[in-house]
């Protein structure tokens, strides 16, 4: 008798272990780390765009910038969501003339984490779904083509490089991201065709244009360095460079951003 019991024990303690440890396991399932970055930038842009003018236009520009990456506990694999707002006004060389220009883009990608030197260094590599949207408008040309549309969908390659490290008893970390567009699709009205024409008459000319790293070779990236201040507070500062440009229908147009960007950053662990 006294051997069952010890054997009924011994079951009963394994049986409870086991569902003790099937609750941690399914609630590490769960959880799901989240950071958080917001940042503001100011900067210099550069705009041309042949279609409403042969010049140059040069100015200041105001970016706001939201990043959530969410990754789920026990995985490598990572989902990134940018918003990212420009808007800007700039002068041609004589100061004569002005461009106002705004844009969207809403970024959806998916990363591999890779964990090195002793957990230091994560490099992550993926792709992005870009989907920008925006407008310029040429103050002068009120009586022709004073306006141009912009929208695109790319899908875009990207890498991501993160290294932290311990300085002054805080606990820092430098960032580097980068995507290159490979191919998608762009609107664009053709070389002397109007938006009357397009919407109003319903002439389609071209104007849904696939495109490839050869026709829109386009770059962005971003470094960045931050700081734990408090236990709820990380502060960052860094830079942003989004440089758009394309050559479809007989047309030229590119928007460079250059800007110096402050931010917050904020880590959430989530359970569900």
């Amino acid at each position: 008798m006294s051997n069952k019991r010890v054997l009924f024990s011994l079951a009963a303690l394994f049986t409870c272990w086991s569902g003790l440890f099937a609750q941690e396991s399914d609630a590490q399932r769960h959880l799901r780390h989240v950071t958080k970055h917001y940042q503001v930038g100011v900067g210099n842009v550069n705009i041309l765009d042949t279609y409403l003018s042969q010049e140059k236009y040069r100015g200041t520009g105001l970016t706001l910038l939201s990043l959530r990456e969410s990754r789920k506990e026990g995985t490598s694999w990572s989902t990134l969501i940018q918003n990212q707002l420009h808007l800007s006004t700039a002068k041609d060389r004589a100061g004569n003339e002005s461009m106002l220009e705004g844009s969207y883009n809403f970024m959806w990608g998916r990363y591999y984490r890779w964990k090195l030197m002793n957990d230091c260094l994560h490099l992550q590599a993926g792709a992005m779904a870009n989907l920008g949207m925006g407008f310029l408008y040429n103050t002068r040309n009120t009586a022709n083509n004073p306006a141009q549309g912009r929208l695109s969908l790319n899908v875009m390659p990207s890498g991501i490089a993160a290294y932290h490290f311990t300085l002054w008893k805080r606990q820092w970390q430098v960032r580097y991201e980068l995507e290159l567009p490979l191919l998608g699709v762009m609107f664009s009205p053709n070389y002397g065709q109007s938006y009357y024409e397009i919407f109003s008459l319903g002439n389609y000319d071209h104007n849904i244009v696939p495109t490839t790293f050869v026709a829109a070779p386009s770059f962005r990236q971003q470094l960045g360095i931050s700081c734990v201040i408090s236990r709820g507070l990380t502060l960052s500062v860094g830079y942003l460079g989004d440089w758009q440009q394309a050559q479809v229908n007989n047309l030229k147009q590119h928007v460079y951003h250059n800007a110096v960007m402050l931010g917050i950053v904020k880590n959430v662990t989530i359970i569900k």
